[in-house]
């Protein structure tokens, strides 16, 4: 296990995918955890001299994939506020693209929320869990999102915000790349992920027992 301080830009730039594994459950942050992200990077944004905010631990650890693939990763912890991330960063190039600023939404879309060389699924940088992988898609792709998930209610809640705010995309799209850090931990191939999961969601939102349940029984499969 390797741990280490780093912002939030070298985690999503480049090219490569986090792979969300079966045993997570789906997304599932609230208007609370959504508020107090959002009312933390309005603070930033309206600093001088915006400081690092440290928004917790990210634990990957390297998967096997295809020679001509890109580089994968299980997400074991940090998936909800990786997700969350990528939510807003969606929508900040959304807004640069109705804005007029063509070349900061491409640049949002090609460097931090997709692979553009790449096709399939290797063309998205985070792949959720089953449930949420559609609403995702669509959402990268800036395809109207069907249903009310919380994919898309997270959309349509930092929507709302970030026009109440008065805040640009330019701005807000540096807070977060540039001052955002996390903890990234990378596990070795023979620790236990099931156990590192646990272990880290004791002080997270409460594991109900379907939750340790379908971890445990999906650790068990190849």
């Amino acid at each position: 296990m390797k741990a280490s301080e780093t912002k939030l830009q070298p985690i999503i730039e480049g090219t490569k995918q986090y792979v969300v594994p079966l045993f997570q459950r789906s997304y599932s942050w609230e208007k609370k955890e959504w508020e107090i992200l959002w009312n933390d990077l309005v603070e930033l944004c309206f600093l001088e001299n915006p400081r690092t905010h440290f928004i917790g631990s990210i634990v990957t650890m390297p998967t096997e994939s295809v020679p001509e693939g890109v580089a994968k990763y299980l997400l074991i912890d940090g998936q909800q506020r990786l997700t969350t991330i990528f939510i807003l960063l969606a929508l900040l190039r959304d807004k640069a693209r109705q804005g007029g600023q063509g070349e900061l939404a491409e640049e949002i879309n090609n460097t931090l929320l997709v692979n553009p060389y790449k096709r399939d699924l290797d063309y998205y940088k985070l792949q959720p869990t089953q449930s949420d992988r559609n609403s995702f898609q669509s959402l990268v792709q800036s395809k109207p999102l069907g249903g009310q998930d919380q994919i898309a209610n997270a959309y349509l809640f930092f929507e709302r915000k970030l026009k109440q705010s008065g805040i640009d995309s330019q701005t807000l799209k540096k807070i977060i790349s540039s001052n955002l850090s996390v903890v990234s931990i990378v596990l070795d191939p023979d620790d236990d992920p099931h156990l590192v999961f646990e272990s880290l969601n004791a002080k997270g939102r409460p594991l109900t027992q379907a939750d340790l349940i379908r971890n445990y029984f999906f650790m068990r499969i190849h």
